[in-house]
């Protein structure tokens, strides 16, 4: 299931298995995969519902490389966005067939003509437009369309054919680019996401492809010999035997997997391990990161130019497929004169260990959707260790934007003091320009610059001319206090600016 962030994906996946995901989302966005098995009719469908803000791009990537059949989301109300074309791609690199799933229909300024032409812009030519691509229209709020769209969902399956054991042999030599493996396994499947459960260990979310799986099976998780411990559904309820199409759960596993991993049953364990120790050693560039080492760091730190200002940071996340989502991420904040330097990204809760080696590079920890418990934060507090935690990426946005302006700041002959931002403008007799504000950090003084910023980019950078609190004059206004800053005739603000206030240090 893809498509744009907010289109309804979980709230129609709500609809047809009458859950409620989409209320427990922080922010009411997904941020993990989640795959879910419904009846109808007396079949199962397997969904699998992928985040749709932009960094969760792999996660989408990893869910469209082991459907079977793809539904693209598009709100009535929004029509295309850059999600909606992300996930074509996806569509169309993967070579999965699809449905268009139009939402929101019942909503104000919902406009499904504007949708379909938008579509059919981009390439998507539609039934009955010219084209061969099955379309439904839903309102999940209204249960409208729902079942429309489960029957579509078997009526293309059975005609395209999507079931057979051959498209998923077929599959997985695309997958692996090997075609040897097809005829030394009995069965395979893939890992969607992997994390680490207090009581049951390291687990794997995945959905089987082709054959069947037990309790007690030899399996591969890519190079890594592993034995089914036990199995379950997404829901955590014991499972024995798992088919074709189903989601599931493994518990007990020796190695974290990573997400797209591919699980393969061999025929012959014994001489699959074999071969694989064949393919290893003929491999002459792995792709494996060989961790570096603290002396190895240590020095690079130093060896760095000095123009560069470095922010080390240990990230820690709730499932693997977020880390590999978020780091990327925050490696993209870099600029020319800065740059976040990772010390560890992995999976589970921060502990006391992740502190210490935040204390020997003096770096900031990052927890997302993980937790930190008292031990941990007194630590944390006693070797003056900043340790945030995130529920959603778009706060994890602003820390890191505020890091970076504290790195800009630190490196000027000037320091921020306060910020301000702008609720309205009012223009003097004398054309001078008054920034009607509210503090939203630090304080605002009379004698000091404000530079004007927006879009994060600094317009300008402007003394202040006059600081007044209603009509008195001010000296200085603290956060939370409403205060009317005059910036001159030259000034060019307009509402929501923020006015970032320094002095010379």
């Amino acid at each position: 299931v893809l498509g744009h962030v907010d289109h309804g994906k979980t709230t129609l996946l709500d609809s047809i298995r009458n859950t409620s995901v989409q209320k427990s989302e922080p922010s009411g966005i997904t941020q993990n995969i989640y795959i879910s098995e419904v009846d109808y009719k007396g079949k199962k469908i397997t969904f699998v519902d992928t985040p749709g803000h932009e960094v969760f791009g792999l996660m989408r990537a990893q869910g469209g490389r082991v459907a079977d059949l793809a539904l693209l989301i598009v709100a009535a109300d929004e029509g295309v966005k850059p999600q909606t074309l992300e996930s074509l791609e996806i569509i169309k690199k993967e070579e999965l067939k699809y449905i268009v799933v139009i939402t929101k229909i019942d909503k104000p300024g919902a406009n499904v003509d504007k949708v379909k032409q938008e579509l059919i812009n981009r390439g998507v030519y539609l039934e009955g437009l010219g084209g061969d691509i099955p379309f439904v229209e839903v309102s999940a709020l209204k249960n409208q369309g729902i079942d429309s769209l489960l029957d579509h969902i078997f009526l293309y399956i059975e005609v395209e054919n999507l079931l057979d054991d051959e498209t998923a042999k077929l599959k997985l030599m695309e997958f692996t680019k090997d075609d040897k493996i097809v005829d030394m396994i009995d069965s395979y499947g893939v890992i969607l996401d992997s994390s680490i459960h207090k009581a049951l260990g390291r687990i794997g979310f995945a959905v089987f492809k082709l054959g069947t799986l037990t309790p007690g099976d030899t399996i591969f998780i890519e190079q890594n010999k592993e034995r089914v411990s036990r199995t379950l559904t997404p829901e955590y309820k014991p499972v024995k035997n798992i088919v074709a199409g189903q989601a599931f759960i493994m518990t007990g596993l020796n190695d974290l997997p990573i997400s797209g991993a591919l699980i393969v049953k061999p025929k012959n364990p014994k001489e699959f391990e074999q071969y694989l120790e064949t393919q290893q050693r003929n491999q002459k560039n792995s792709e494996a990161q060989i961790a570096q080492n603290n002396e190895d760091f240590l020095e690079q730190l130093f060896q760095e130019e000095q123009e560069k200002k470095l922010i080390p940071f240990i990230l820690k996340c709730d499932v693997e497929a977020s880390v590999r989502s978020v780091l990327p991420t925050i490696q993209r904040f870099n600029k020319d004169n800065i740059e976040f330097k990772k010390i560890i990204a992995s999976v589970g809760d921060i502990t006391p260990n992740d502190i210490d080696h935040a204390t020997a590079f003096n770096a900031k920890v990052i927890g997302f959707r993980v937790k930190a418990n008292k031990k941990v934060l007194d630590l944390a507090k006693t070797k003056k260790i900043d340790v945030k935690l995130f529920d959603t990426v778009y706060k994890l946005y602003d820390y890191l934007q505020d890091l970076i302006q504290k790195a800009l700041s630190d490196n000027e002959s000037v320091t921020v003091i306060g910020k301000a931002r702008v609720l309205k403008v009012f223009e003097l007799s004398d054309k001078s320009k008054v920034a009607g504000s509210v503090v939203i950090e630090g304080v605002i003084k009379r004698k000091a610059t404000a530079r004007i910023i927006r879009n994060d980019e600094v317009i300008a950078e402007i003394p202040i001319q006059d600081l007044r609190v209603l009509k008195d004059r001010a000296d200085t206004v603290t956060k939370g206090s409403e205060c009317g800053i005059n910036l001159g005739p030259n000034a060019e603000i307009q509402k929501d600016d923020i006015l970032e206030i320094v002095t010379e240090k």
